[in-house]
């Protein structure tokens, strides 16, 4: 009787310990890394909402992003000279890290949760308006994304 409750207890326990951490990783991110804030506009008028997240895509302000997006493995856009890399790029001051997925540069960043209840106006809003996210960006090029804008204010303020 008391392997399985040693069984129950781990089953329980990893994935509570597992939250946890992965809670307190991010959390890290938003409050080590530099505040950034990037121009964002819509992915895909006939998609721009997929479920409660705004999906759009970030300007990174760099030409020739993903230039070949059949090799995979880790980029690096270098936010500092705006260049794009398929090594990590030691002379840049902040980059973020990333892999190209059909000539697309994707970190994670690339959606922003937002309620039922907002949805259709704010999309409708970064379609039409001037958007932009603000990015907590750690040293080793990791980025997480602190807040929407509309027109330079937090949505949630609109």
């Amino acid at each position: 009787m008391k392997v399985f409750n040693r069984k129950v207890a781990v089953a329980v326990i990893v994935p509570i310990l597992a939250l946890f951490f992965l809670t307190a990783y991010k959390h890290f991110i938003l409050n080590s890394g530099l505040e950034i804030t990037l121009p964002i506009s819509g992915y895909d008028p006939r998609d721009l909402l997929s479920g409660h997240y705004l999906i759009y895509r970030i300007d990174y302000g760099v030409e020739n992003i993903c230039p070949d997006s059949l090799k995979s493995g880790e980029r690096y856009v270098c936010l500092t000279d705006k260049t794009f890399s398929y090594v990590e790029p030691s002379e840049c001051v902040t980059y973020i890290r990333g892999t190209c997925q059909y000539s697309r540069f994707e970190a994670g960043i690339e959606k922003y949760f937002i309620p039922e209840a907002q949805a259709g106006a704010l999309e409708s809003e970064v379609r039409d308006r001037k958007a932009s996210i603000v990015l907590s960006v750690t040293s080793s090029g990791k980025a997480q994304v602190k807040e929407l804008l509309i027109d330079g204010k937090p949505w949630r303020e609109r």
